[in-house]
């Protein structure tokens, strides 16, 4: 025959039921997989911003382009990729004889959006301007 438990049914060696210890632990469970999703969105929207700038640039670099193509380029890589994951993309840039920059910056979407905070992203590619010698 089994000995009593004078802790009652259902209870561990630390007197507290299954449903008690699940209630305790499921919101840490939660709260790290929305923040393990939430670093996934930061990372996908750096990658599309760092895309969208290395786009804009290469298309700067050109021999006969300008600097208001490769900003072209660029913005419509980072809005036509980045949908509702990327947003309020903003894109600047410098061309000079020798390199051209593009600068792409937005702002990651938010999972929680509650939690007042902003995931801005910015991402820069410098590439040498083509020239014939």
């Amino acid at each position: 025959m089994r000995a009593w438990n004078r802790r009652g049914p259902g209870t561990d060696r630390r007197g507290m039921s299954a449903t008690t210890q699940l209630a305790l632990v499921a919101p840490m469970i939660f709260a790290f997989v929305l923040l393990a999703l939430q670093a996934s969105t930061w990372f996908y929207a750096r990658s599309i911003a760092l895309a969208a700038a290395e786009t804009g640039a290469r298309v700067s670099a050109g021999r006969t382009a300008s600097l208001g193509e490769g900003l072209a380029a660029a913005e419509a890589f980072a809005t036509g990729t980045g949908g509702r994951t990327f947003t309020s993309v903003a894109v600047t840039g410098n061309r000079s004889g020798e390199f051209t920059t593009i600068t792409v910056t937005g702002e990651a979407a938010r999972l929680l959006p509650l939690v007042p905070m902003t995931l801005t992203v910015s991402q820069t590619a410098t590439l040498p301007v083509e020239r014939l010698t």
